[in-house]
């Protein structure tokens, strides 16, 4: 782990990468289900949606399957926890927007890049980063920024 409080100050410009996934449908199926099922209490299944129906997501005019966003901004989430702990979970937020469609069989990496850093009174360190989701060739899918106080370590 590369976690800010236990192996220094990250700079500006450093840079964060969490693990590269492909989008299976097997990842979309249990996305889609998990957030039903929480919703309703019950193990739920996904009917008929653009994320689980070849055919229908066609009909809605996509040219295939697309992993639901959510999925995108969890593993920058994920990429986040991995690099800051605690400090993120508690005193950390994260805003995305999806710019383009994620078809099945596409490799996702989740990067960031510090772009202040700020000491508080209190002597914790503020960070800002720039975070995205990006494919194989570079191209990104997801952006958006996220922001972490990491707590001063004694």
């Amino acid at each position: 782990m590369t976690e800010a409080g236990t192996s220094g100050v990250l700079g500006v410009g450093a840079e964060l990468t969490g693990p590269a996934r492909v989008m299976t449908s097997e990842r979309i199926q249990w996305y889609d289900s998990a957030m039903l099922s929480a919703a309703k209490g019950e193990l739920a299944r996904v009917g008929t949606n653009i994320h689980t129906d070849a055919e229908y997501a066609k009909s809605q005019g996509l040219p295939a399957v697309i992993a639901d966003g959510m999925i995108s901004t969890n593993w920058l989430s994920s990429m986040m926890l991995t690099h800051f702990g605690m400090d993120y979970l508690e005193r950390g937020e994260l805003r995305t927007k999806f710019i383009k469609p994620i078809f099945l069989g596409t490799l996702v990496t989740a990067r960031g890049r510090v772009q202040a850093v700020e000491r508080r009174e209190s002597g914790a360190l503020s960070y800002t980063l720039e975070v995205w989701c990006e494919d194989e060739k570079g191209v990104k899918l997801t952006v958006g920024d996220a922001r972490v106080e990491v707590a001063p370590r004694r």
